[in-house]
């Protein structure tokens, strides 16, 4: 049987995070002044549905932004700065799954079994080795500063998870596979002396001891009911996530022609009938998808600068330029002369 993380797969473009990581690089980018707006657009994401509770976001999307902020923050170990800011409700309720859990070794458990709700773009495991909980962490993609910013901040997060449920002062020992960074103090400050660079692999690790320690916070009723909504919210993110993603592909495959919903019913197998239940069910419509969609497209069609806006709301099924407009405005907050006026200026001038 697969386990949860095998049915919560990430690939680059399933919509299963949650955006933890970018709200908070957003706030660090907000206090230095430093405009991700056009980051954002690519991903075809905005401030407001970052905000929204139900947001779910593919490692693309989050790949995105990340590789866009590390160009343009003037912050040393930029990773290290999101991770500690992130309190363990910023979680939710696998927050206080973790933060109801016996011990910290039973949290660390909770937040790998749950972990892409927890909003992790990298791969979660843990072990027991040498008297100590050592937590891995490895990477979806090969070495890169986009890599090496998602095992800072996910070191950075799980430390601060610590010192929020357990009280710990930091780890025993923290290996991190990538070199010292331009300020090797930064990760003195957070983590402590006991940082290892250039090491075989990523891992975090605390005594035995600390890790079975009762947790003030724990509750087993609490617990209980926490995890299974949080499996609940699981099963619903699973078909939601198969059902939209098998649609919004032959909605795609069938632009810019825009086919009735019972059109793709029968290519489904299903009546038009049984497929809009099933997607009242999972919390989608097909007008949404559609929207979705064309709001995807329309940030990489905008990104080249040799596509006029006729062709661009053709190639989106539109049947005039003002129709494409009016959904520019509402996707992005600017006009398609304005998303055409910013691909065709220097990255260094955005």
């Amino acid at each position: 049987m697969a386990t949860m993380s095998e049915r919560l797969a990430v690939t680059p473009s399933s919509a299963v995070i949650t955006p933890n990581i970018i709200r908070y690089l957003l706030q660090v980018a907000d206090e230095h002044g430093v405009s991700l707006e056009r980051a954002l657009r690519a991903a075809s994401l905005t401030r407001s549905a970052i905000e929204s509770p139900a947001l779910r976001v593919s490692y693309r999307q989050g790949h995105v932004i990340i590789e866009q902020a590390l160009l343009l923050l003037p912050v040393p170990a930029l990773g290290i700065e999101v991770g500690r800011r992130q309190p363990i409700t910023a979680s939710g309720l696998l927050g206080l799954a973790m933060m109801s859990s016996a011990t910290l070794r039973d949290a660390v458990r909770v937040g790998l079994r749950f972990q892409n709700l927890a909003g992790s773009m990298v791969r979660w495991s843990s072990a027991e080795e040498a008297g100590g909980l050592v937590v891995t962490a490895a990477l979806q993609e090969p070495a890169s500063p986009v890599g090496t910013f998602l095992i800072e901040e996910g070191f950075a997060n799980i430390t601060r998870m610590a010192r929020d449920v357990a009280g710990l002062a930091g780890p025993q020992l923290v290996e991190l596979a990538h070199a010292a960074g331009s300020d090797p103090a930064v990760y003195r400050d957070y983590f402590g002396n006991a940082v290892r660079f250039a090491a075989a692999r990523n891992a975090w690790h605390v005594p035995l001891a600390s890790a079975h320690a009762a947790l003030a916070s724990a509750d087993a009723w609490t617990h209980r009911e926490t995890v299974a909504l949080l499996e609940t919210q699981t099963d619903s993110i699973i078909e939601r996530q198969e059902l939209v993603a098998v649609l919004a592909t032959q909605i795609e495959d069938a632009l810019p022609d825009v086919l009735p919903l019972a059109a793709h019913a029968r290519a489904l197998a299903t009546s038009e009938r049984t497929l809009r239940r099933r997607l009242i069910e999972v919390g989608a419509s097909y007008s949404g998808v559609l929207d979705d969609v064309r709001k995807r497209l329309a940030a990489e069609l905008f990104a080249s600068p040799v596509l006029t806006t006729a062709e661009i709301a053709f190639r989106l099924g539109y049947g005039d330029d003002r129709s494409l407009r009016r959904s520019t405005l509402r996707w992005f907050g600017s006009s398609p002369a304005a998303l055409h006026a910013e691909a065709r200026r220097p990255l260094i001038a955005r």
